[in-house]
């Protein structure tokens, strides 16, 4: 079973340290501006907007990754959407 976008499969020891920790929310904040390229649905964006308030180092991350993909020309310029 493949786990969902941002979550972390058990690891043996059942403990996350902080480098696997700071991985996965730059994989995670990588993949949602891969998917963000499209026409995202009202609930990609619902569990963007959820992961995104999650922590504020998702958001950081997200940013990083979006300006990555910007100045490298891979994806258009996106901003985070609003939690309205």
């Amino acid at each position: 079973m493949n786990p969902r976008l941002g979550e972390v499969e058990s690891i043996s020891c059942g403990c996350v340290t902080d480098v696997q920790r700071e991985d996965l929310v730059w994989k995670t904040a990588v993949e949602w501006v891969i998917r963000g390229r499209g026409s995202p649905d009202p609930a990609d964006l619902k569990e963007l907007i959820a992961w995104l308030n999650q922590d504020p180092s998702h958001r950081v991350a997200y940013e990083e990754a979006s300006r990555l993909w910007l100045l490298t020309g891979f994806v258009p310029s996106s901003t985070p959407p609003s939690d309205e």
